[in-house]
C-alpha cells in the first residue's frame, strides 16, 4: 500500500546558535584604586606592611644640650593571601563536538571571570575586615566604630530582592561630606580619594543632590574607569552589592545572603591606605580524561589585601540606619 506523505509529520529540526549568552557580572574598577603589593609577597603567601613610628617632637628656641636622641621605633603590619580555587567542570566529547559554539572557550572564561569576580568581593571585604599578626597568630583587625558613618535620609523602604524588610534611612551626599571632613582630620591626602557606593544607596545619594550638585557630579564622570561623577572629593563608582552588616554591627562575608533586619554599607578609601596583592594563579585541565569520557577544568588563584594603616586612616564605610 503507498504512503499517504501528507499524513507523514515533519520532523522537528533542533537549531543552535553559535553565540552562547554569558553570565552577567559585577564590574571591579576599585582593584584598580589600592596600592598594588604583589612584588612583595613573601613566599608566595604574605605581604608585610612596614608602619612608621612616632616622629621626634618639635623644641622651639632649645637652649638645653646635647638634646636627647631617641630612637623611632617603627613596626610593620601582615596579612595572608588566601587561596580561592572554582570547583572543576565537567566538558564530555559529544558536548564539545556537537555544540555549535566553543562550549569549552566559554567555560575556561567561565572560571577566570568567577575567579575575578570573587577577587572584587573579598578585597572590598578585606579593606574594612583584615587580619594582623599578633605573637604569631592572624587575628581579626576591624575598621574601628570612628571610622563609620551612619546615614542621616528620610525612613525610606528597603528594597526587597535583597532580602530586607522595612525601612531604613536614606544615603545622602551629606554622608559623603561628612566623610570628607573626617579625612581630611586625619590628614588623609585629598587626592585619588574613591567611594563605592552600593546601586540602591546610589540612587538615594543622586535623589539628594539639588541641580546644580547633579551637573556639577556628572561634569566630573569618567565612565572608562568605572567612575559615574565626583563630589566631595571622592570618584564615585556603583557596584550591584559592597558591604552589608548585621544589626549588631558584624560584618557580613561575601555572598552571605542578607537577613530582614541587615543593614547595607558602602565603601570610603584614599588610593594610599589600601592594598591588593597577586600571589600566584594556575588553571588545572585534564584532557581526554578516560573516566569522564571529556576534558575536565579548573583553577586557582590567590590574592588579597587590606588596609595599609594600623590606624585606619583613609577608610570609611557609610552604613546603613
Amino acid at each position: 500500500m503507498p504512503v499517504n506523505s501528507g499524513a507523514i509529520s515533519a520532523i522537528p529540526v533542533e537549531i543552535f546558535s553559535s553565540y552562547i549568552v554569558e553570565k552577567l557580572r559585577k564590574v571591579n574598577p576599585h582593584l584598580a584604586c589600592a596600592v598594588d603589593e604583589s612584588s612583595n609577597v613573601l613566599g608566595g603567601s604574605v605581604v608585610h606592611i612596614p608602619q612608621a613610628g612616632t616622629s621626634p617632637s618639635v623644641v622651639k628656641n632649645r637652649s638645653s644640650f646635647p638634646s636627647t636622641i631617641v630612637q623611632r621605633g617603627d613596626s610593620y603590619i601582615t596579612y595572608p593571601l588566601d587561596v580561592f580555587t572554582t570547583d572543576p567542570t565537567h566538558v564530555t566529547w559529544h558536548e564539545e563536538n556537537e555544540n555549535s559554539y566553543n562550549k569549552t572557550d566559554s567555560i575556561l572564561s567561565d572560571h577566570v571571570a568567577t575567579l575575578a569576580e570573587a577577587a572584587g568581593d573579598w578585597m572590598i571585604y578585606n579593606w574594612v575586615k583584615g587580619l594582623k599578626l599578633n605573637a604569631g597568630s592572624y587575628v581579626a583587625d576591624v575598621i574601628p566604630s570612628t571610622n563609620i558613618i551612619n546615614t542621616t535620609g528620610a525612613a525610606t523602604a528597603v528594597n526587597t530582592d535583597d532580602g530586607q524588610t522595612g525601612t531604613r534611612l536614606a544615603f545622602t551626599y551629606k554622608e559623603l561630606q561628612l566623610a570628607q571632613a573626617k579625612m581630611n582630620k586625619q590628614n588623609v591626602p585629598k587626592e585619588d580619594r574613591y567611594a563605592m557606593i552600593e546601586s540602591y544607596q546610589y540612587q538615594q545619594f543622586i535623589d539628594s543632590l539639588s541641580a546644580n550638585q547633579m551637573a556639577a557630579f556628572q561634569a566630573a564622570a569618567d565612565l572608562a574607569n568605572g567612575v559615574v561623577g565626583k563630589f566631595a572629593g571622592f570618584s564615585i563608582m556603583d557596584r550591584s552589592n559592597v558591604l552589608s552588616f548585621t544589626t549588631g554591627g558584624v560584618l557580613n562575608v561575601p555572598g552571605a545572603a542578607l537577613a530582614a533586619t541587615d543593614n547595607l554599607g558602602s565603601l570610603c578609601w584614599q588610593k594610599l591606605s589600601v592594598a591588593k596583592a597577586l600571589g600566584d594563579t594556575k588553571p588545572f585541565q585534564q584532557t581526554d580524561a578516560p573516566a569522564y569520557y571529556g576534558d575536565i577544568f579548573s583553577a586557582l588563584v590567590k590574592f588579597g589585601g587590606r588596609c595599609r594603616r594600623g590606624d585606619w586612616k583613609g577608610v570609611m564605610v557609610i552604613r546603613q540606619a
